[in-house]
This record gives structure tokens, C-alpha cells and sequence, in this order.
């Protein structure tokens, strides 16, 4: 074995001097006692950096297939990567002055280069930059460029800085070729990341298209205003004008009031524009025996939710003043083509399933479209080709121009000097790594290195994971399903191509595999549990009996909005239960939530879950009281914007509700008590608060659970009407036209939206409203004086 004495250090590594010496190059910095705190500060925090990247990037997307990632970890990985470059610039500074190289680490014919750990350094500033990327949106909405000019300015000027460092810091050839190539890899996918902003943003299908479907929306329904549609099911939707792709091709001329398009020709099939109806009528003539017949209904709602998504994308962006009569129009057109068209298909057996799906996969779109950090909104078959075949070509032929020129133009010599000046590549990185393991118990130097290589190992593999992983969620995303569809409405020739049809067959399948958006995950939060963080928190899927109910009430008000208006729950109790009417009568919707939601979860707990196998007809309306009963509960705890109330007023009536409970139950029991300890606190002082002129918001939930038990005879009838007042109070909540709630709803967005973001996008593009607040008050006192016409 080969020895190498570094003071008091002996490396033992193979029977090669130069790998003992590079090993021993590669440990120097820690030997040097002026610096020590710094070099391994730096290796520590490189480490956890590295390893929290790498495994929040596997982990913290906001679906298994989602281009989203989390909020939160793309605001830590921000704030990290702001802070790595001048902190890291100047521990290369530092690292450059340190101890030079040892004899067989310079290169040839060049004196001394780099010591080690500054082009370790400079290695993890190369491989971090090409991750930095991956934790920045791409906005290419013309109205949205503000803080995107500025993180692209600090891009570039983070790109040209390590050119520097790479270009004039490092003397060899072999060297600079290596450190250029990652160079080249930065500074193509900055570029690309440019060149797709500026072309989105300047696009009439992208930066510009809401302002175009603000055109086309308007003169489309003033021609089928004169040709009348009153058509319902499936014949509703095929004759549906909402534009998915190709809308740009109709423009003649930007006029003073909008685009002037050319409508004439919309319903040819070989125009480049494809419609819902378009898509609609070539699927439903695919045969039944053919295999794509089974991925149609998938395909056809998509193609639904996309034209939505491009229509709910208005709300978010500064536009034009509308004529509100056109707007009563297009929700009139909208709330037919849902209630008349998609929930009254034929052959469907559950329409419910197909509304939330087709709302689902809407706001998805609308939530990778302004938070990805993937260009998965530019999805197709040609973005594809380019993006991911021809850039890497040319980005290949720069590379190899760069180890050309690094040699000064000595073709031979560019190639072999890069094995022969880099050291970790000519012995090879697995035989160093193990050279390290071997001394890392003797050695505190070796265990600091293998840290750092450590750090190399998991940069490069985020950096490889991320390009893989890139190209396969945009080959099964929804929008590269929805441009394969377009494609195949639009061209007959890709309708006869066996490979086309097959390609979108077992996409559509996989991504259904992958991601089922008739899911709609509700998190669950109770007021007699205590917690602090909602990420915590339980989330459960959105019961299939709690579709059916609410999609009947929002279709109970497009039939007849006077006769069915939407209230905070009241209209759910009738006249049978009328009394209760009182405990809705607060202004407060927030107030009218935590009162019923205390009183349901003290029903939760006095009547519970019977075991498997004894289950009684009760339990699908019990578990759709409860997990609406929560889910409000959390909207009003974690994200009061959200709710009709003002922020400011809902944040109060919680922190007052909490010191009430608190005050009730007493502070072991507000922390310690058990669920069934809470409920025998509570509901043994319920008499007591009877006939109480001022009552708190937990007294009201008390004496509502205990008038729930006098009143409603029997558990079946008990949770049939709390799941109906629920379902009424969640519909409630849904419509909201503020500029405060569009903001609360648009940052949801980024964390994949809530349920009450899917009801507001469906009322708000159907015309579904709350009655103001006043005639709710009248309607009070009408029924305390006339309580046998409710």
C-alpha cells in the first residue's frame, strides 16, 4: 500500500502515489488551523443544503405528478439560494489564498493552479446555479413581469460572475474545459428559460390570450345569441363554441375595443381552431371497440376543463372593463352548458363525479399555470421536439466548442488534457471515495472530504433527477394531453395514425394512474383538538354522497335562483326544525360555523362511529356532516381570506372562541383533556346557559348540541340534517366576487387550492351569488313572524 506523511496524517490508498498525494491535496484545508471553523462550517452546511435539496425535491411537489412545488419549500429554497452566492464567492476567495496544491496536483507546464477546495467550491456554485431554476416560477403573463424581470437580471448576473471565476481563476486546459461545460449547461438553461418567457409572454395563446378571449367571448355569444341554443346533455356540449386551442388563428386586426376575429369560419374542421364541441363530436364517433372509445369520457371533460381554466384566467389579471351585460351572459351560457349540459349527460351514471373532476383539473391548470417551475404550460409535441432534442444538440455542439477553445484550438490536445488535468476523473471517483472511506475513522480530515464529495455526489444527482423527472411529468401532464387532442381534432391524418391514437390512449391512462382529480382532499380541523400547525393535519377525500348533494343544490338555484337563494344554512333546517333558525341569525358567518361546528363535533363524540360490519344507513350523511363540519373549521383557523367574512373580524371571533374554550374547559383540560373528557365538560354546564341573554359562540355550540338531542328524534334524522345544513353552508361560503377573496383564493393556488377554490370557480363563472346581507336579516324576521311559510 501506498503511504503518504502530511504531518501527522497518513493516507493509505492503493498502490498509486498519486492518488495518496491528491487525497492529500484534497484534505489540506482541513490541516490549516487559521481557517478551521470556516472550512468545516462550510462542508456542514453544504452537506444539509444538498441533502435538503435533494430530498425535498423528491418529496415536496404538491402532487406525485404535479409541476408545483410546495409554497414553503420554494420559499426556504429562495431564500437559501439568494444567500449562496456571495456567501460562497467569498469562501472561494478565501479557499483561493489558502494552502496551495502539493507536488503531482499542478499542471503540467502551468505552475500552480487552484487549490482543491476552492474548485470544490466553485463546483458546488456551478451544480447549485443549475438547480437555482428549479425553485422559480415561470410567468409568462404579460401584466405578471415585475418580480420575474428581476430574478432573470439576478440570473444573468449570478451566470457571468462564475464565468469569471471559471474562465480566469482556473489555468488548465483539461480543468477550464470541465468547470466550462458546467458553465455552458447554466448559462443554456438560462437562456432557454429567457427566450420561453419573452416568446409566452408576446404570444396571443399565452401572455396576451385573456385579452383575445375577452374579444372572442363577447362576439361569439352575440352570434349564437341569434341562432338560440337550447339543447341539453351531451347535444349541449357538442354544440359548445368555448375555444380549447387556436383561438390566435382567428384574429384579423387589434381594434380600439378588442381583436376583430373572423367567426365565420369556426365550425370548419380544417381552421387550426378546435372548440368543446369540436372535441366532443370526433370523440363520440371514435368505435367502441377501439381502445382510445375507453379513455373518451376522460379526454372530453379535460378538454372542458381547459377551455374553463383559460376563461377563469381573467379574474386573475388586470383587463378591460367588461359590459356587465355581456358578463350575465357568458355565466348564463356557462351555467347551461354545466347544469344542462355536463351534469344531465347521458350514459353518465355519475354526474357529480364528472362536475368535480372537470372543475378539479380547471384549477389545476390555473395553479401550474402561475406557480411552475416547469414550462409544462408550453406542452406539445413540437415544444417537445425542440426543448428536449434539438436545444440538447445544440448545447452539446457548445460544449464541444468550449474544450476547443479552453486548448487555445489544439483539437488532439483539448480531449486528453481533460483526463489528464482533472484528477478525480483520471483515477476515477469511485476509487477516491473508497480511498477516503478507508482513512475516515483514523482521520478527521477524511471524514470532513467524504462530506464534501458527498455534497458533489448529491448536487449532480438533484441536478439529473430534476432533468429526468422534467421531461416525464410534461410528457404525462394534462396539457400535453390536451395539445395531443387538439391535434388530433384538428388532423384528420394524426386521426388515422394506429401510433397517434396509442400515444394518447396510455398517457391519458397513466396520468389517471398517477393522479385521480376526482379526489378533492378536504383537511379536517376540530376546535376541541388542540393544534398548532396545519400541515399536521388530516386530509380525507370529499364523500361521494357530498358531491351529490352539493351539485343538487347549486342545480336546485340555476333552475330558479329567486325561489332557491343561497343562505348561511337556515333554508337546510325547513319548517320542521325552524326553531334552530336562531342559531343563524348572526351577520357572522364565521359565528354561524364555529357554533354548528362545536355542536356537530359534540354529536361526533356522544354518538361514534359504529365498528365495520355494523354500520347503519346513517354513516355516509354522518361523515359528510363531520368532514364539512371540519374542513369550515380549518377555512376559519388556517385561512380566514377565504371565507365570506372580513379577515380582520374572522380572526377575531376565533381568538375570542378560543379563550372562551379555553375559560370552559379550563387550561389542563383545554391541552390535556381526551375527546370524550371535552364533551362531558362541556355538555354537563348546557342547561345552565338556557335563557342567557349574552351568550358566547362556545355557550351557543352547547345549547345547539343540546337542543340537537331534544329535538331531533333518532340518529339517522339527526345527521340527515346536518349533513343538508352543511352542504347548504359550504355552497354558501363558495361565491365571493371581492378583490380581498380573489387574492386569498389565487394564493391557495400554489399549494394545489382547497374546496371552497373549486366551488368559486364554479359559481363565479355561473353566475352563483349570496344574497346581500341585509336581505338575509329581513328573511330572519319574516320568519319569526311568519315561521309556517319557511
Amino acid at each position: 500500500m501506498a503511504r503518504m506523511n502530511s504531518n501527522i496524517y497518513t493516507f493509505q490508498c492503493d498502490d498509486d502515489q498519486s492518488i495518496a498525494t491528491y487525497v492529500a491535496n484534497l484534505t489540506s484545508s482541513y490541516t490549516d488551523k487559521s481557517n478551521e471553523l470556516s472550512v468545516v462550517a462550510t462542508s456542514v452546511i453544504m452537506f444539509v443544503l444538498a441533502a435538503v435539496f435533494f430530498n425535498l425535491n423528491l418529496f415536496s411537489r404538491v402532487s406525485d405528478v404535479s409541476a408545483v412545488l410546495n409554497p414553503t419549500v420554494r420559499l426556504v429554497l429562495s431564500t437559501a439560494l439568494s444567500l449562496f452566492l456571495p456567501v460562497m464567492s467569498y469562501l472561494f476567495s478565501e479557499a483561493k489564498n489558502g494552502p496551495m496544491p502539493r507536488a503531482g496536483d499542478n499542471v503540467r507546464g502551468r505552475g500552480s493552479d487552484l487549490p482543491v477546495r476552492a474548485r470544490l467550491i466553485l463546483t458546488w456554485m456551478l451544480l447549485v446555479e443549475l438547480l437555482r431554476k428549479k425553485v422559480q416560477a415561470i410567468l409568462v403573463t404579460a401584466g405578471m413581469q415585475g418580480s420575474l424581470s428581476s430574478s432573470i437580471i439576478s440570473q444573468v448576473t449570478s451566470v457571468v460572475w462564475l464565468g469569471n471565476l471559471v474562465f480566469f481563476n482556473l489555468k488548465g486546459a483539461g480543468r477550464k474545459a470541465v468547470f466550462g461545460i458546467l458553465w455552458v449547461l447554466c448559462a443554456a438553461k438560462l437562456m432557454q428559460r429567457v427566450i420561453i418567457t419573452e416568446l409566452g409572454k408576446r404570444s396571443l395563446a399565452y401572455g396576451k390570450n385573456t385579452r383575445l378571449l375577452c374579444s372572442y367571448m363577447s362576439q361569439m355569444l352575440r352570434v349564437e345569441e341569434k341562432n338560440g341554443q337550447h339543447a341539453e346533455g351531451s347535444a349541449r356540449l357538442k354544440a359548445c363554441k368555448y375555444v380549447v386551442m387556436g383561438e390566435e388563428k382567428m384574429v384579423l386586426e387589434a381594434g380600439p375595443h378588442g381583436y376583430k376575429l373572423d367567426l365565420e369560419n369556426i365550425n370548419k374542421e380544417d381552421n387550426g381552431v378546435v372548440t368543446v364541441g369540436k372535441i366532443w363530436q370526433q370523440l363520440a364517433n371514435v368505435p367502441d371497440d377501439r381502445p382510445l372509445s375507453k379513455a373518451g369520457p376522460r379526454l372530453k371533460r379535460l378538454s372542458l376543463s381547459f377551455a374553463l381554466f383559460k376563461l377563469l384566467r381573467r379574474r386573475f389579471e388586470p383587463l378591460p372593463v367588461v359590459v356587465p351585460a355581456m358578463i350575465k351572459q357568458e355565466t348564463d351560457d356557462c351555467r347551461d352548458l354545466i347544469f344542462k349540459g355536463l351534469c344531465k349527460e347521458e350514459g353518465v351514471a355519475d354526474p357529480e363525479v364528472a362536475l368535480f373532476q372537470v372543475i378539479n383539473d380547471e384549477v389545476n391548470f390555473t395553479c401550474e399555470y402561475y406557480h411552475s417551475v416547469l414550462p409544462v404550460m408550453f406542452a406539445s409535441p413540437y415544444f417537445l421536439l425542440v426543448n428536449y432534442f434539438l436545444v440538447p444538440v445544440v448545447v452539446f455542439g457548445l460544449c464541444i466548442m468550449t474544450i476547443i477553445l479552453c486548448a487555445n484550438g489544439k483539437m488532439s490536445y483539448s480531449f486528453r488534457s481533460i483526463r489528464e488535468d482533472n484528477y478525480a476523473l483520471s483515477f476515477g471517483i469511485i476509487k477516491l471515495t473508497k480511498c477516503l472511506w478507508r482513512n475516515v475513522i483514523r482521520s478527521p480530515q477524511a471524514f470532513f472530504s467524504i462530506i464534501d464529495i458527498s455534497v458533489s455526489y448529491l448536487l449532480f444527482l438533484a441536478f439529473i433527477y430534476e432533468e429526468v423527472w422534467e421531461f416525464i411529468i410534461i410528457v404525462i401532464s394534462n396539457w400535453f394531453s390536451v395539445s395531443l387532442l387538439c391535434n388530433y381534432t384538428a388532423k384528420p391524418s394524426w386521426r388515422q395514425s394506429p401510433t397517434f391514437r396509442g400515444a394518447l390512449r396510455r398517457i391519458s391512462w397513466v396520468r389517471q394512474k398517477l393522479s385521480d382529480t376526482s379526489l378533492i382532499m378536504c383537511k379536517q380541523f376540530s376546535v376541541l383538538k388542540f393544534c398548532w400547525l396545519s400541515m399536521t393535519l388530516p386530509a380525507v377525500p370529499l364523500p361521494k354522497q357530498a358531491k351529490c348533494s352539493i351539485m343538487k343544490r347549486l342545480m336546485a338555484y340555476a333552475d330558479d335562483a329567486l325561489a332557491n337563494p343561497l343562505s348561511n344554512g337556515r333554508s337546510a333546517l325547513g319548517q320542521q326544525y325552524s326553531p334552530l333558525s336562531r342559531f343563524c341569525e348572526s351577520d357572522s358567518v364565521a359565528e354561524v360555523i364555529l357554533t354548528w361546528h362545536i355542536a356537530t363535533s359534540l354529536m361526533e363524540i356522544k354518538f361514534p362511529l359504529q365498528k365495520r360490519g355494523t354500520s347503519g344507513r346513517h354513516d355516509d350523511q354522518r361523515m359528510v356532516a363531520t368532514i364539512l363540519s371540519k374542513y369550515c373549521a380549518y377555512l376559519l383557523a388556517f385561512h380566514p381570506k377565504l371565507l365570506p367574512d372580513d379577515q380582520e373580524g374572522t380572526k377575531s371571533m376565533y381568538k375570542g372562541m378560543k379563550k372562551d374554550l379555553k375559560k370552559a374547559l379550563g387550561s389542563w383540560g383545554y391541552y390535556l383533556f381526551s375527546h370524550h373528557g371535552r364533551y362531558i365538560k362541556l355538555i354537563e354546564n348546557a342547561g345552565s346557559f338556557k335563557g342567557k341573554a349574552d351568550t358566547t359562540v362556545v355557550e351557543k355550540g352547547i345549547v345547539l348540541a343540546n337542543e340537537l338531542l331534544e329535538r331531533v328524534k333518532g340518529e339517522q334524522p339527526l345527521w340527515e340534517l346536518l349533513a343538508q345544513f352543511w352542504v347548504e353552508l359550504v355552497v354558501y361560503i363558495g361565491p365571493s366576487g371581492s378583490d380581498e377573496h380573489v387574492k386569498g383564493h389565487e394564493e391557495v393556488l400554489a399549494q394545489g387550492g382547497e374546496l371552497v377554490t373549486l366551488l368559486w370557480a364554479l359559481t363565479m363563472q355561473t353566475g352563483i351569488t349570496r344574497p346581500p346581507v341585509d336581505i338575509l336579516a329581513v328573511a330572519s324576521v319574516e320568519e319569526e313572524i311568519h315561521p309556517s311559510s319557511v
